[in-house]
């Protein structure tokens, strides 16, 4: 592959023959082993010079991917990962990736300087194929059966509001009552997610619920609440930390839905070169091993704060 796109960048068999030490001879006898064991030619010859088939197009713009990786595989066997180069492309949820996922590629980035990422933080769920991407990190079910994921963690819905905002409403006691409170709306795509979940006799039920803010952007919404404008229904990682340090207090614990996982997802497609699957595996245990404020949600330490409120 590499004699093969020497031929392509400098169009000559003799010149790149020259570069590589080989004769003319040889180049022209590696050139037809190579079209024999593709099955299809791979250059075509005129009086201007040598051109690619279409063949020959396809392999020259894939092979250097192929040839990065086999560089990265050698580096990472020999050396171990901390010759990792290249650029890893990620989306996920505005607040997660504020909280947890800028600290997490600041510990990779550590341990591997050599790589680059290219983030977006968007709550809209975005193809992250289609944008060039390599992970994706989501909560919820998975209906795309072609995509490959890892389990992170697990989360569920929780609503909650400040302690300023429960001392001037109250509490809302059952999901009905949310609809007499100024709910903060998440938008996702322009459409409002105004059904909030919630288990109630035993059963899966959703209220309607209105407000004077709606937002794309879920680390907007997380301020608004902290600054007492409202309630909010946010996943438990994203509210966790505020909750540990009482900026916000859970409301209708009773009524939670029960947990659900998130995951890191990759395109099930195609192979993970050495630097992504080695981040995939690194944020794996990065979110196993660290310290969860979602755990802490249903503690006496919460409880004792609604109590005092109320």
């Amino acid at each position: 592959m590499r004699l093969f796109r020497l031929v392509v960048q400098t169009g000559s068999l003799s010149t790149a023959g020259r570069q590589l030490g080989l004769s003319p001879a040889a180049m022209s006898g590696r050139l037809k082993a190579m079209e024999e064991f593709y099955g299809a030619p791979l250059l075509k010859r005129s009086t201007r010079g040598l051109s690619t088939t279409p063949e020959g197009q396809y392999l020259f713009e894939n092979s250097q991917g192929i040839l990065d990786e086999v560089e990265s595989l050698d580096r990472a066997i020999k050396g171990g990962h901390a010759d990792l180069r290249g650029t890893i492309g990620i989306t996920c949820p505005i607040d997660l990736g504020r909280q947890y996922v800028s600290q997490l590629v600041d510990a990779f980035v550590a341990e591997n300087p050599g790589v680059t990422f290219r983030i977006i933080f968007s709550d809209q769920v975005l193809n992250f194929v289609d944008r060039g991407l390599d992970v994706a990190i989501r909560w919820g079910n998975l209906p795309d059966s072609s995509m490959v994921a890892r389990p992170l963690g697990d989360d569920r819905p929780v609503a909650c509001c400040s302690p300023a905002y429960l001392d001037k409403h109250g509490a809302p006691r059952t999901p009905d009552e949310l609809r007499s409170h100024n709910c903060l709306i998440q938008l996702r795509a322009d459409f409002p997610l105004d059904r909030w979940r919630f288990m109630q006799d035993g059963f899966a039920t959703s209220v309607q619920v209105r407000g004077n803010r709606m937002t794309n952007d879920g680390y907007i919404l997380r301020q608004w609440a902290i600054s007492g404008l409202g309630l909010i229904w946010k996943g438990a990682w994203e509210v966790g930390a505020d909750i540990v340090a009482s900026r916000l207090v859970p409301v209708l614990e009773d009524h939670h839905l029960p947990a659900t996982r998130f995951h890191l997802l990759t395109d099930g497609s195609k192979r993970l070169t050495v630097r992504v699957k080695s981040f995939v595996d690194f944020a794996v245990q990065y979110f196993k091993q660290m310290e969860e404020p979602a755990r802490h949600l249903v503690a006496s330490r919460s409880a004792h704060l609604l109590d005092s409120v109320l």
